[in-house]
């Protein structure tokens, strides 16, 4: 009885053994290769979903560029010439301080920027006066409807009581027509 027992252990232990060396190599050969390309998909399609994410984000920010462009292109939009563009500028800018109690000493219209999408018109304005009327000019300038731009400005006191020397260099920019 103990060889039959003993042949029948030995016969479990056998189809044991065989068993667990088909799964060992059932898993090595397929299961883990799987496991590896199912880990490396995931992966994928992670980092396509981040890339994504920041496609749409970058979408959302082109949409609100977009649309504060379309509501200032009305205001810097060519009207004609770079003559007619520098004449009317000179216009807005004489119509701002000709309101004020201010003495010009200099307009100096600078040369034309030619920018890859747009034109960057420059004057220098030299003028003197009181400061409150200084200061008016540039409240008149910031509240003005076209958008215009302080590049450089210099105050120098003059030696009357509250009267001050100013230099200006006051920008603005066309955008090409479309045209």
């Amino acid at each position: 009885m103990s060889d039959s027992i003993k042949k029948n252990r030995e016969k479990l232990l056998g189809i044991i053994t065989v068993a667990v060396a088909l799964g060992a190599v059932t898993f090595a050969g397929i299961i883990k290769p799987q496991l590896k390309e199912r880990r490396r998909r995931l992966e994928r399609v992670h980092q396509l979903q981040l890339d994504l994410t920041k496609m749409q984000g970058d979408l959302l920010i082109k949409d609100r560029i977009d649309s504060a462009y379309s509501q200032i292109k009305p205001l810097i939009t060519s009207s004609g010439s770079d003559q007619r563009e520098i004449s009317l500028f000179t216009r807005e800018l004489s119509d701002l301080y000709s309101k004020l109690d201010v003495k010009i000493r200099s307009v100096k219209i600078l040369p034309l920027i030619n920018e890859e999408f747009y034109k960057r018109l420059s004057i220098k304005i030299e003028m003197c006066g009181h400061i409150r009327s200084i200061l008016d000019f540039i409240l008149s300038l910031e509240e003005y409807p076209n958008p215009l731009r302080i590049e450089q400005f210099d105050l120098k006191a003059r030696e009357i009581v509250d009267d001050i020397q100013a230099s200006f260099l006051i920008t603005k920019v066309v955008a090409e027509s479309d045209t």
